[in-house]
């Protein structure tokens, strides 16, 4: 139930281009990078993509309807929109979690482009990031530069003892260094790398900041420290294909002969530095004297320093791992019908995409929605007691979000939504610039309806109205390998049975001027409903009513 905008029109292209609408050109590109970012560690392993495809998986389906909590409700906790499952407000995509010396969480939201910094207060803000997506800002305040985040992006924060932060910007291809002043500068550039099918990816997996303050960096195959003249000097892997899992004899593990693809790396306070592979799926540990230790298997997610010493590891199945050393063992289990303040019924899971721990040994993990089996998108918190809630954000969602008018979203193409009337639509677009259909734009809306992944990517469902959040229908025009829903039939908005709650909620222009697509399911989406589809200024837009 969100209003979304769609191009196609070459001559709109160019007038998003010239207002700086980067956010919208970005999100068309998301899904590719989904892609992209898995083909890279698959030339690493030596494995072709749709090995790794059936090995790791797409963003696992959700069994509910993004149409029905396409965001927050702002201000409120837990936020909920009709019978949608809870979802943190103000949060589309959270993937990477990390602390700061002071307890705040930093939150990296990849369909937003920014980093966002939650307090103990459950206040939000931006931490980094102006929420239009390219490259700018080097010199000065991290909150008004662009980054560039590729789809769940899950290349990591590192945040050193002094609170200096290090953040891979995977699609510029850089890390970028924020000073506890705010002040941003990249610390490392390298070309971005032509993958198979098409396009390009970004070689940076991973950063991590040892406690001395050393940067590492993961790249596909190797471990590299980053000397402060910009130099990559080698420390493990790199000297063999990852096609299988290798074994090696007990005793004869180390940097120089390991293989393995490094894709999370994380510090403990003792400096050992630990390594998530995926190929094969193991977790290690190399020590400053160079040993290198296999801690055993794990489907690992994300890695987090504990303050008593060792590592919790997050993972695909929701279970929450910890180092013993010599091996790994299950530390907490997060079960979403045992979280405080969630309610997504018994048929959903959980599964970690990012995993932080506090000074004082408070646990946050996070599910992107689209990315594994949770219903909605939402931050975790494990206090004392191992008591797990919906963690606190009580900030309003505008508060967080660019406005109408700012810079790279003028208010003629971005208007502000209007309040709704009534339950079926969570607010309404403006009276602005509705005009009828055209015949070729009902066969375009026809084309979206047709490649519509509602539930595959649901993350991307709008948080608002405003339009710049949208990526499910930007393979409109090529299709998908994931499937094709089947066009049942359209019909004008006004002869459907919600039309009257539509008008009722907001006005009879909207349905006036809408076409209604209804659509059945496709080989990979369970989404089965109607996309109410209306124009302005000649750009098709639509929104999603069950």
């Amino acid at each position: 139930m969100t209003l979304l905008e769609q191009r196609g029109d070459p001559a709109a292209e160019l007038a998003l281009a010239d207002e700086q609408a980067l956010i919208k050109e970005a999100h068309r590109l998301r899904r590719r990078r989904w892609l992209l970012r898995t083909s890279l560690v698959a030339l690493a392993g030596g494995a072709c993509v749709a090995g790794l495809i059936a090995a790791t998986g797409p963003p696992a389906r959700s069994r509910r309807d993004p149409s029905r909590d396409a965001g927050g409700s702002p201000g409120a906790q837990p936020a909920t929109r009709g019978a949608g499952p809870t979802r943190s407000a103000d949060l589309i995509q959270p993937t990477t979690l990390a602390t700061l010396p002071n307890g705040n969480l930093l939150i990296l939201d990849s369909s937003r482009d920014q980093i966002l910094e939650l307090r103990s207060d459950g206040r939000l803000s931006v931490y980094a990031g102006d929420g239009r997506l390219g490259f700018s800002g080097d010199g000065g305040q991290a909150r008004n530069a662009a980054f560039a985040f590729g789809y769940f992006s899950t290349a990591g924060i590192a945040v050193a003892p002094n609170g200096t932060v290090d953040v891979i910007d995977d699609g510029n291809c850089r890390i970028r260094q924020i000073s506890p002043r705010g002040i941003i500068h990249t610390i490392l550039r390298l070309p971005l790398v032509n993958v198979y099918p098409h396009g390009t990816g970004c070689r940076l997996a991973a950063v991590a900041v040892s406690p001395a303050g050393s940067v590492y960096v993961a790249t596909p195959g190797t471990i590299e420290r980053l000397s402060p003249a910009g130099r990559l000097t080698w420390v493990a892997g790199g000297h063999m294909p990852v096609a299988h899992t290798v074994a090696h004899p007990p005793g004869q593990l180390t940097p120089a002969n390991v293989s393995f693809s490094p894709v999370q790396l994380a510090f403990d306070r003792a400096g050992v530095l630990y390594i998530a592979s995926a190929f094969p799926r193991a977790v290690y540990t190399l020590t400053p004297a160079g040993k290198l230790t296999d801690l055993g298997g794990s489907y690992a997610t994300g890695l987090a320093a504990r303050p008593s010493g060792g590592m919790l590891i997050g993972t695909h199945s929701g279970v929450i791992e910890a180092s013993t050393g010599h091996g790994l063992r299950r530390f907490y289990s997060v079960n979403p019908r045992r979280v405080e303040g969630i309610s997504w019924g018994a048929d959903a899971g959980f599964q970690e995409n990012g995993i932080a721990v506090s000074g004082s040994g408070t646990v946050y993990v996070d599910n992107a929605q689209g990315n594994g089996y949770g219903a909605a998108s939402v931050v975790v918190r494990i206090g004392a007691g191992r008591r797990a809630e919906l963690a606190s954000i009580r900030t309003p969602l505008a508060d967080t979000l660019p406005g109408p008018s700012a810079p790279g979203f003028p208010a003629r193409l971005y208007p502000p939504a209007r309040a709704s009337h009534g339950a079926q639509l969570p607010s309404c677009p403006a009276d602005q610039g509705l005009t009828g259909f055209t015949p070729s734009a009902i066969e375009l809306a026809k084309r979206i309806a047709r490649t519509y992944l509602s539930t595959q990517f649901a993350s991307d469902m709008a948080v608002t109205d405003r339009s710049w959040w949208t990526a499910d229908f930007s393979d409109y025009a090529t299709g998908s390998f994931l499937g094709r829903h089947t066009v049942l039939g359209e019909l004008p908005a006004a002869r459907t049975p919600a039309a009257a709650a539509l008008s009722a909620a907001c006005g009879q222009a909207l349905t006036d001027e809408s076409i209604a697509v209804t659509v059945g399911r496709s080989a990979y989406s369970d989404f089965t409903g109607t996309l109410y589809f209306l124009d302005r200024n000649g750009r098709p837009l639509v929104y999603a009513v069950r």
